[in-house]
């Protein structure tokens, strides 16, 4: 126990240690509207598949600022680009907070993804660079699960919140909480992360610019393993099957059994504190044993679990399915993580972020897109059932296909 602890002292320092305290603002009031968003966009006057195209628009928008983002970051550094984005970020919060009806939310969401986008490389990358691959999936350990400790308790005391108060002016608070915080990480993150990048380049807006970030991006391609390439082929089957299912987790729970917002609450809770435990469990053994049986694990138990889920009739029976999902993703999320980093030299690391971000986009966005049609049109259990289907068919790959970096790269 001794030795577990001081190994998580000498991870937890420097950016590492100050992304997670400024990420965990973010979560103590993100986790307050989060788990609601999709039933905030009913309230407003949207229909299910409305939920799926705000979402959907939002993550394909991403694709463009994330390929610019991805070429800053690996050019002009880190930090700059990581803080800026902050503060424009939390500015976000209030045109949800104030949202007169639905289409506010889908201008909130793809301005939220031109920022985000040109964001996500340069946090990715200080996140990746502040780790060793000795101790890659503990460190990812923990940047996941300390944000996640503080906001736990969020989502069961804002679902009575919303029973009380009712949904506009609940979320009006909760999205209001959630600027202050991001001003205050924002801050945080100007004044005290470290730029990792120590190379910087001019960067100039002309053609030759544009033709030098374009090819700088198929050189991160070529210096990806066939391995790696294997491995993101598998995530992106999962991506999409995600995609489809986990923004309607919540419309099945109310629509199939009636839960109230405190219950649904009180389970996302619940699901906060054992990620977190399941998290920090496998994180060491991850580093020690190898990190593709974790992942193998976790492909293989998900579309079960999603079965569990579309098949329960009882407000207990749906809290156990949902925190069974939750399992079956906590088991693989250290290793997954790492494995990413495993596979691309530091170089590139802003440029592979962005290729990740911009495949995630395309298919998580498409997903949604589709998993509301679906829900919609054909029925609640719809997109699970697709999303079952192609998790099954990631898992049997998988098993064939996926095995151990054979060089960790630092």
């Amino acid at each position: 126990m001794s030795g577990q602890i001081k190994k998580i002292r000498e991870v937890l320092k420097g950016n590492l240690a100050l992304m997670i305290v400024s990420s965990s603002l973010w979560s103590l009031t993100g986790n307050l509207t989060m788990p609601f968003y999709a039933l905030y966009v009913l309230e407003l006057g949207g229909d299910y598949a409305m939920i799926g195209k705000i979402l959907g628009v939002s993550a394909l928008i991403k694709i463009v600022p994330v390929i610019l983002g991805g070429y800053l970051t690996d050019r002009i550094g880190r930090k700059r680009i990581l803080f800026t984005m902050t503060y424009l970020l939390a500015c976000i919060s209030l045109i949800r907070a104030f949202a007169p009806d639905y289409r506010f939310l889908m201008i909130a969401s793809v301005l939220e993804a031109l920022l985000f986008g040109i964001r996500v490389p340069s946090m990715n990358s200080i996140i990746a660079d502040s780790t060793q691959p000795e101790t890659r999936s503990l460190s990812y350990a923990l940047w996941i699960v300390g944000p996640r400790i503080i906001g736990i308790l969020s989502p069961a005391f804002f679902g009575s919140m919303v029973d009380q108060y009712g949904m506009r002016l609940a979320m009006r608070w909760g999205y209001s909480s959630i600027f202050i915080a991001g001003v205050l990480s924002a801050y945080l993150r100007q004044r005290y992360i470290s730029e990792t990048l120590t190379e910087k380049n001019e960067v100039k807006a002309d053609l030759a610019e544009l033709r030098l970030m374009l090819s700088g991006f198929g050189e991160t391609v070529r210096a990806i393993s066939r391995q790696g390439l294997t491995f993101l082929s598998l995530d992106m089957i999962f991506t999409i099957s995600l995609g489809l299912g986990d923004p309607y987790l919540v419309t099945f729970a109310t629509d199939s059994l009636g839960l109230s917002f405190t219950q649904w609450g009180t389970i996302m809770t619940f699901v906060g504190v054992l990620n977190c435990v399941v998290i920090l469990l496998v994180a060491n053994p991850s580093d020690d044993q190898g990190r593709v049986k974790f992942v193998l694990s976790s492909m293989i138990s998900w579309p079960i679990t999603y079965l569990i889920f579309i098949s329960t009739g009882s407000y207990f029976q749906i809290m156990l399915a949902r925190l069974a999902i939750t399992v079956s993703a906590g088991v693989g999320q250290p290793a997954w993580h790492a494995l990413f980093v495993d596979y691309c030299p530091k170089e590139h690391r802003g440029r592979y972020n962005a290729i990740l971000e911009i495949a995630w986009s395309v298919l998580y966005g498409g997903g949604n897109w589709l998993g509301g049609l679906l829900y919609q049109n054909v029925g609640i259990k719809a997109p699970f059932q697709l999303a079952i289907a192609l998790m099954s068919v990631g898992a049997v790959a998988a098993v064939l296909l996926l095995k151990e970096p054979e060089i960790r790269a630092e």
